[in-house]
């Protein structure tokens, strides 16, 4: 069974279909594809302190954008445009909070009227590509059957980026053993990661 939903029908048309208010599970399915990816970007762009206010309203304007067929898929991917949205709002929270702290009387307006400004595709593709990396890691570390041990070894050797030495000594385990931990996690991780990147293209 499929870590990730799969979506054997076109997401973004289903969300488009949806009556005003009503509550499905389509959009459940679209949380669970994009939620943690989404966070991982925000992060990347404006760090973690608003990262889950950014990732909720981003997904408030995406209910319309979707239901009004603003996306077009000639246009770029789904990706490409996501991420573009999470940069104007990590922008524009940015700019709020310099307003708030220069205490500056500026018309709220003017704050939020930024245009639309996009990263370049390149730089988009790249950063959603870490942003990926980085839910896949999140998720295997905290969703899947994993030993406390293991989990604790990856992120003191990998994570926290301690030497081996200093990983041996402090979990008493056989050089070996740590290697073949990082790499047996590891390649859990590239799997959800292809996994991710797969159910989002689909869309």
């Amino acid at each position: 069974m499929s870590t990730f939903p799969e979506t054997s029908f076109t997401l973004i048309a289903k969300i488009k279909d949806l009556a005003k208010g009503q509550d499905s599970a389509v959009w459940s399915r679209f949380w669970d594809l994009y939620a943690p990816a989404m966070r991982a970007f925000a992060v990347f762009k404006g760090g973690e302190a608003n990262a889950d206010d950014i990732v909720m309203t981003v997904l408030a304007k995406l209910v319309e954008v979707l239901r009004t067929g603003q996306y077009d898929p000639a246009k770029g991917s789904f990706h490409s445009y996501l991420a573009t949205m999470i940069y104007n709002e990590v922008h524009m929270q940015h700019r709020k909070d310099e307003v708030r702290k220069t205490d500056a009387h500026v018309p709220i307006d003017e704050t939020l009227s930024e245009a639309l400004v996009a990263p370049s595709t390149v730089d988009a593709d790249v950063d959603w590509q870490r942003a990926i990396l980085a839910a896949a890691v999140e998720h295997v570390l905290t969703k899947t059957a994993l030993s406390e041990r293991d989990r604790e070894v990856y992120r003191f050797y990998v994570q926290e980026n301690h030497s081996l030495d200093e990983t041996v000594e402090k979990f008493h385990l056989l050089r070996n053993t740590i290697s073949q931990i990082k790499t047996r996690i590891e390649k859990r991780i590239a799997a959800i990661g292809r996994e991710m990147a797969a159910a989002a293209d689909r869309l």
